[in-house]
């Protein structure tokens, strides 16, 4: 079974990532991305960040995450130069490379470990992190080929919910 970027959340505390198995209003039961495959509940205290919804600074507006991993995997073909050990200026020389433009003030090393450790659990588990282009139309804004998405009054309320790094 594969598992699309829609459904995977990471939860603030705890390591790794989670498959989003059921919800409801006052929880979420979740799955965790690994060969243990263990289960739990996620009471709606705590804070669950859906993968899709998370993008860093930049000097512009800011780039979702998704983004991200799909230039780091298709720059490096999913064998990246750092791992969460690496120098602060490593990671930084890394995500450089994958995002040029990225808010020298506002992104930490500690945001680039996350995105390390995110993009090796998200390639161990072939985690599909495509979003397809029906997606995108769903949200209201159809996809041109070669040109930025333009941001509507929707996607703009939308942005101002999303978890930035």
């Amino acid at each position: 079974m594969s598992i699309s970027i829609k459904d995977v959340v990471a939860i603030t505390g705890t390591p790794g990532l989670f498959r989003i198995v059921k919800s409801d209003d006052r929880s979420l039961i979740v799955e965790s991305i690994d060969a243990l495959k263990k289960r739990r509940m996620v009471p709606g205290t705590m804070m669950v960040l859906k993968l899709v919804d998370v993008s860093f600074y930049t000097t512009e507006e800011s780039e979702p995450l998704v983004n991200i991993l799909l230039a780091a995997k298709e720059k490096y073909d999913g064998d990246l130069p750092v791992s969460k050990k690496s120098s602060n200026a490593e990671l930084m020389d890394f995500l450089k490379s994958v995002l040029p433009n990225y808010d020298t003030e506002k992104v930490y090393p500690s945001n680039v470990k996350k995105l390390v450790g995110w993009f090796n659990i998200i390639q161990k588990n072939e985690i599909d992190i495509t979003i397809e282009e029906e997606d995108e139309q769903k949200k209201g804004s159809p996809k041109e080929e070669g040109k930025p998405k333009k941001e509507t009054s929707k996607n703009a309320e939308a942005s101002d919910m999303e978890e930035e790094i």
